[in-house]
């Protein structure tokens, strides 16, 4: 739909001198589904980038950076939040927000046009990361859309909201979302995007590049993972297969003594290492291993996860675990410190693909997440 009307509305030369830049600005969106949201929020200085010069549209995002984005776009409510930047409040609005910080201005802006409420406690969450229902309903109540009904049920604050959201078209038909899960950045501003499009244009629905209106399924939580229990023939494994990266059937291993490094160190030399939940268990799934190897290490698997940073959104990984295969998506990847526990923390199942970075360094931890797709019995 952007560039559609791009092309009708700016002469050649203009866009020819503009697209460079911007591809510059974000070369991980190009030719991703979100370079249309990430080009018109950019234009719009409601979208940045990082200094790197990535978009990171598969990052997760948490609730005030969703709210900083569309305040920042609104100019009903972006002179409220200047206003609060040169005039802060000594005393906060939540127990759990740090007056100090770049936030607060949009807290206040958005707590004064009743936008956000907080939570019971007096808390707000600011570092959490933001979910669907509630990127939903923050878009919403920013454009006076929202429909405030005192639904019954835990899912009254949102369904109306929801629903209306897909009448207009603003989540895409394409995304893969669900009630209760985290959003990406791109899925994020895609919705921001058709938004404001549709409010810009003065449309009942967001047209989609074709022409068209494909209205997203009614939004469902995801479904509960199927467990089935394996008969008295099938012993005990556990093994990794990433297609993308030419591994096949990789032992996996729990450490005897998880208490020190000697003891976590043990399992690499058999193939990689696992910590906290095993699969299908709801939990997080850390699996680890080597990047880069020690001199006197003799051991195969010494760089096994050398090039764990080539896998893309949508590669598949598979788990074999006692006589049952897992089959699951990659979602995105990050780079963290060595002591942030962060992703870690949380509801619901996820595989999280753990090594140092960058290789032949301990200096950071390079990080793959994915989610479960489904299971399917082994073979007998």
């Amino acid at each position: 739909m952007w560039k559609r009307l791009t092309a009708g509305l700016l002469c050649a030369c203009f866009v020819a001198s503009i697209n460079p830049v911007l591809a510059a600005s974000f070369q991980d969106v190009h030719q991703t589904r979100y370079e249309d949201a990430y080009t018109y929020l950019s234009l719009k200085g409601a979208v940045k980038g990082y200094s790197d010069g990535t978009g990171r549209p598969f990052f997760l995002l948490n609730r005030v950076e969703a709210l900083k984005v569309l305040l920042d776009l609104s100019p009903r409510h972006r002179p409220r939040v200047q206003y609060y930047q040169e005039h802060p409040s000594r005393l906060p609005l939540f127990t759990d927000a740090d007056q100090s910080a770049w936030y607060v201005p949009y807290l206040e802006a958005a707590f004064e046009a009743g936008i956000v409420t907080g939570y019971r406690d007096r808390t707000f969450k600011p570092g959490n990361p933001l979910k669907t229902e509630e990127a939903i309903v923050l878009i919403m109540r920013v454009y006076g859309e929202d429909v405030r009904r005192d639904s019954e049920g835990p899912d009254g604050w949102f369904r109306s909201d929801v629903e209306r959201a897909i009448g207009r078209n603003i989540v895409a038909s394409e995304e893969a979302l669900y009630l209760g899960d985290t959003i990406n950045r791109g899925q994020f501003f895609d919705m921001v995007y058709r938004m404001d499009e549709a409010k810009t244009q003065n449309l009942t629905a967001f047209i989609d590049a074709d022409g068209t209106v494909k209205r997203h399924a009614p939004l469902v939580r995801r479904p509960l993972p199927v467990v089935t229990v394996p008969n008295g023939n099938v012993g005990a494994s556990f093994s990794l297969s990433i297609p993308a990266l030419g591994i096949e059937g990789l032992p996996v291993n729990h450490p005897a003594d998880s208490f020190t490094s000697k003891g976590l160190l043990a399992p690499l030399k058999y193939g990689v290492g696992h910590l906290f939940s095993y699969p299908g268990g709801g939990g997080k799934i850390m699996i680890y291993g080597h990047s880069s190897g020690y001199a006197w290490d003799s051991s195969k698997y010494t760089k096994i996860f050398r090039r764990v940073n080539e896998l893309k959104p949508g590669d598949k990984v598979y788990v074999a675990y006692n006589g049952m295969q897992r089959v699951y998506e990659v979602q995105y990847h990050e780079q963290i410190a060595p002591t942030d526990t962060r992703p870690f923390t949380g509801r619901g199942e996820e595989l999280i693909l753990y090594t140092c970075w960058p290789p032949d360094s301990i200096a950071k931890r390079w990080i793959v997440h994915a989610r479960p797709m489904s299971e399917i019995v082994a073979s007998q």
